[in-house]
């Protein structure tokens, strides 16, 4: 028996409860609206089931109808147009397509899960629509929001009306715009793209198979329990809020700080807020049970470092870790004020710039041979004219200054930080000294604020991923 066919017979079995709960007629043709939270949570669910991340069909659902499945008189919402979008997700099929997907039109209008379920299947054929009608979008994963941009658009119709080429507000713009605002997620970029029109038709033709966009933001609401995740935010300092319950108005039970390695502890719960897209998760976290919205979790899994107590320094490591960029020691050590080696500076840094190097490119340096530790790590900076060294030696196994560190991060991210335009005074560093341009430049960017530098120190291993962090937020 088809899904559909089984709702069939629990619709008639309940009058008209849904599968999900769904909704009660409180008297003939007139129905119920489930409460925002009941709806929150049946989208999730639904979401979950297709893969689809629920930001996004919360979002069509506040776009198409504010969320509302029934008008103020308990009438089903169809849209008076021609197009005669039913219900919640304004679901839009004609007769001969509902009867050929054997799906009801009067439990689209009934039953909300129903036509959230039916809305999902839609657009997950949409999505599948990628690589043929559709451009796929970055390397087409279904948990990246910017990935589902065409299937969205699609989802309202190919029309011209769409085309962001012919006009300033479309209806994926919108979506995504509300997406945003409501889930608290930073703004994502649009893809560009061309169409064309045959035979002055109002069907848009793609020009490419293809599209990139500069935003990747991945889902924050496909977490299942068991999965290991960290508390971030935009803002480096700051702390989450952790919660009685998952409501904004529920007492706080304290602060999460950034980079702090959580476990899932159950599905994603929502408020009764209408304008909230975003759920909670349930934690355990500093000996409480308690919630943490959504919008505050990323997937990974981060190192509670024993030896770490600064939170600047948390933030960066966490940074960096969460990238596979660094990583500490296996006793669950970062052992942070240890200065670091060459060799693991080279190796940090392939990982963080991913990278190649000829297959028969040979290092020039006299003082390493195939198989020492670090050498591909110090061939790659050879090659990309990183690290140099000198008098054709590059001392891998030798501590870095702060002065070397200064001179590598101007020369790895040239094109991120800007030129000085003020030559800075500094207590330690004479303004002939050999990397003093490297140094004022990252002063002028803001990298480094203190006037005693100490060019000569050696670099601490949570020195450097301080910096790297700092840098690596500029690109």
């Amino acid at each position: 028996m088809s899904v559909l066919k089984k709702w069939l017979v629990v619709l008639i079995c309940s009058l008209f409860i849904g599968l999900h709960g769904g909704n009660v007629l409180a008297e003939e043709g007139v129905g119920v609206e489930l409460s925002y939270q009941e709806k929150k949570d049946i989208i999730t669910e639904i979401g979950l089931k297709y893969e689809i991340p629920p930001e996004i069909l919360k979002a069509i659902a506040y776009v198409e109808t504010g969320m509302r499945q029934f008008d103020e008189n308990g009438n089903p919402i169809i849209n008076a147009n021609d197009d005669g979008g039913i219900g919640i997700m304004q679901v839009t099929l004609h007769e001969d397509d509902l009867k050929h997907r054997e799906i009801n039109r009067e439990w689209l209008k009934w039953d909300t899960a129903y036509n959230i379920e039916v809305a999902a299947q839609l657009l997950d054929e949409k999505w599948n629509w990628t690589g043929t009608i559709l451009p796929q979008v970055n390397d087409g994963e279904r948990d990246v929001l910017e990935n589902w941009y065409f299937a969205v658009l699609a989802y309202n119709g190919l029309e011209a009306r769409n085309d962001p080429n012919r006009n300033e507000t479309t209806y994926q713009e919108r979506v995504y715009q509300t997406l945003s605002t409501r889930t608290l997620l930073p703004e994502m970029d649009f893809p560009s793209f061309q169409v064309k029109y045959e035979d002055g038709g109002n069907i848009m033709k793609f020009v490419d198979d293809h599209v990139e966009t500069d935003t990747q933001t991945k889902s924050t609401q496909m977490f299942t329990e068991g999965d290991h995740v960290y508390s971030y935010a935009l803002e480096p300092g700051s702390t989450i809020n952790f919660r009685e319950q998952p409501t904004v108005s529920s007492r706080k039970l304290g602060d999460v700080p950034l980079y702090m390695p959580l476990t899932v502890n159950g599905k994603l719960e929502h408020d009764n807020h209408r304008d909230n897209l975003f759920g909670y998760y349930p934690f355990h976290y500093a000996d409480a049970h308690g919630f943490m919205a959504s919008s505050y979790v990323r997937e990974g899994k981060i190192t509670e470092f024993y030896d770490i107590r600064d939170q600047e320094v948390t933030e960066a490591v966490g940074f960096l870790e969460a990238r596979g960029i660094i990583s500490g020691y296996s006793d669950g050590s970062f052992r942070p004020y240890e200065p670091i080696y060459r060799r693991h500076v080279a190796a940090i840094l392939q990982r963080a710039l991913d990278l190649e190097v000829p297959s028969d490119y040979e290092l020039q340096a006299t003082d390493m041979r195939e198989g020492d530790l670090g050498y591909d790590e110090m061939k790659a900076m050879e090659y990309h004219g990183i690290m140099k060294g000198s008098n054709g030696n590059i001392r891998p196994n030798e501590y870095m200054t702060r002065a070397q560190m200064a001179t590598i991060l101007t020369v790895v991210f040239d094109d991120q930080l800007a030129t000085p335009t003020v030559k800075h005074t500094f207590e330690d560093v004479p303004m002939d000294f050999w990397s003093y341009e490297a140094i004022n430049r990252l002063y002028d960017n803001g990298l480094t604020t203190v006037n005693t530098f100490r060019p000569n120190e050696n670099v601490t291993r949570s020195q450097f991923a301080l910096f790297l962090k700092r840098v690596m937020d500029e690109m």
